[in-house]
């Protein structure tokens, strides 16, 4: 019975999640470090991602590193006339290891504070390997509103 519930939950929680058009960003001089699959963010129906004050935004990324690396960082930035705002976010999960050429799935939940803004704008996310390059990088535009 356990295992149907549990089986039943996953799915209910990975319907709600939508396949997103993203742009992968420019990288620093170490270059990017691996090839960006899928973005899904749950919940966004439609884009711009509406992110609503206080709920909380579940995004999962697939990437296949092209180097093996121990550890990983997110790092996630709003661009607000074009100036990055940097944006704390926990690091986030994996469901494998880095292992260059194997397929991982990225997992990281955020809060959307009532604090922020409404505002329409681009965030851009990287998950970065152990030197600091990106794993992966890219922009997607959403829109916080109350």
């Amino acid at each position: 019975m356990i295992k149907f519930l549990l089986c039943l939950l996953l799915a209910l929680t990975t319907v709600n999640a939508v396949s997103v058009n993203f742009t992968t960003c420019r990288s620093g001089p170490g270059g990017v470090h691996g090839k960006l699959t899928t973005v899904d963010i749950d919940p966004c129906p439609v884009q711009p991602c509406a992110l609503p004050h206080g709920q909380d935004i579940t995004l999962r990324a697939t990437f296949t590193p092209s180097v093996s690396s121990s550890t990983f960082k997110s790092s996630v930035h709003g661009i607000i006339l074009g100036l990055p705002v940097p944006y704390g976010v926990p690091t986030g999960s994996l469901s494998g290891t880095l292992v260059a050429g194997q397929e991982v799935v990225y997992t990281n939940t955020l809060h959307v504070s009532p604090l922020y803004p409404k505002i329409r704008l681009n965030v851009k996310w990287e998950v970065l390997d152990e030197h600091n390059h990106d794993l992966f990088c890219f922009l997607v535009p959403v829109h916080i509103t109350s």
